[in-house]
């Protein structure tokens, strides 16, 4: 019995000092390092914006968004737009003005015969659509959007191997987090090695099939139900893909059929808004939307975004989403 106890003990403080010490040291590493994150107390979410840290022309507010400091208490005749994303609308080559959610702002107001607008940008880097979802629960829906706008980009499905389910050991146990991590991402490097995933059109058609699909699909179907109970929209803007892979976003463009898997999630609350239909209106090619073309960097100028800024404001008109503009 005395052997029992002992074993019994020494499994239990190894158990307890692991989750301690992956408590302490492990952090799933995230998709980019900068001296304005930190490591997020939601391991879900995984990383975040550390409020009120400047670098160069990235200026971080105290709500931990980039942009102008904002109250939680929303003022009278104010109008709350809350924009979730990634890099795309965290935008840090372009200045503060320059992003989709500054640009969206002042066309609002400008336009606007007597509301105020608020647009907040609660983008960063690597996200994907899981974690934006959970940004929006655990800060997003405290400050009183009047209408969520999620901005999708191809890559957001991944990666596969940070999803959890949402038990109690997901979210209280460093462990348990640990081990799921190792054994997903083990599967998942075997998988893509058997698939033989080289390109990048390679990758977002295997990043929109299998688990990963499903994963985000069910998260963009619990997010718009959830913003429905609470009387707000969903508007989901695709950002189309503007790297040296495309050539055009006619009949060359690659990645249509994703577009369109995307747009075929169904729900009453969400509205769809494509950014290639308007960019091909316009005949505006993927050289002239990348902030860089050449050096594959498929992130849009702010010529670009402000084309989108203009398709939302339209979008917005078009739904009688918003009255008085």
């Amino acid at each position: 019995m005395r052997k029992i106890f002992v074993s019994f003990l020494a499994v239990a403080s190894f158990l307890f000092l692991s989750e301690m010490g992956l408590r302490l040291f492990w952090e799933m590493a995230p998709s980019v390092r900068r001296p304005f994150y930190q490591r997020s107390k939601n391991p879900f979410i995984r990383y975040e914006l550390i409020p009120n840290a400047e670098s160069g022309s990235v200026k971080i507010n105290s709500a931990g968004f980039r942009g102008p400091e904002i109250k939680i208490e929303k003022p009278k005749d104010t109008y709350r737009i809350l924009m979730l994303g990634d890099s795309e609308l965290f935008s840090i080559l372009l200045p503060e003005k320059d992003n989709l959610s500054r640009q969206l702002e002042k066309l609002l107001n400008e336009k606007s015969s007597g509301l105020k607008f608020e647009v907040l940008n609660t983008g960063v880097e690597g996200y994907n659509t899981y974690q934006e979802f959970e940004v929006l629960k655990d800060k997003g829906l405290r400050y009183y959007p009047d209408l969520v706008v999620l901005n999708y980009v191809l890559n957001d499905p991944e990666p596969g191997e940070f999803y959890f389910g949402n038990n109690f050991l997901s979210r209280n146990s460093a462990l348990y987090r640990y081990c799921v991590y190792r054994v997903k991402k083990g599967l998942i490097k075997r998988e893509r090695k058997r698939l033989k995933i080289k390109t990048e059109p390679d990758h977002f058609n295997y990043l929109h099939s299998g688990e990963s699909f499903i994963h985000l699909k069910n998260t963009i179907l619990e997010m718009s139900s959830m913003l429905e109970e609470r009387k707000i929209k969903l508007v989901v803007n695709i950002f189309p893909v503007s790297s040296l892979a495309v050539n055009d976003f006619k009949e060359n463009y690659p990645y249509g059929h994703l577009h369109k898997m995307i747009k075929d999630i169904a729900h009453k609350n969400i509205i769809w808004v494509d950014a290639i239909e308007e960019f091909n209106r316009l005949g505006m090619t993927p050289q002239e939307v990348s902030i860089n073309y050449q050096y594959n960097e498929s992130h849009k100028n702010a010529k670009a975004l402000g084309v989108m800024a203009e398709l939302l404001y339209r979008v917005f008109q078009e739904n009688k989403l918003i009255s008085g503009i």
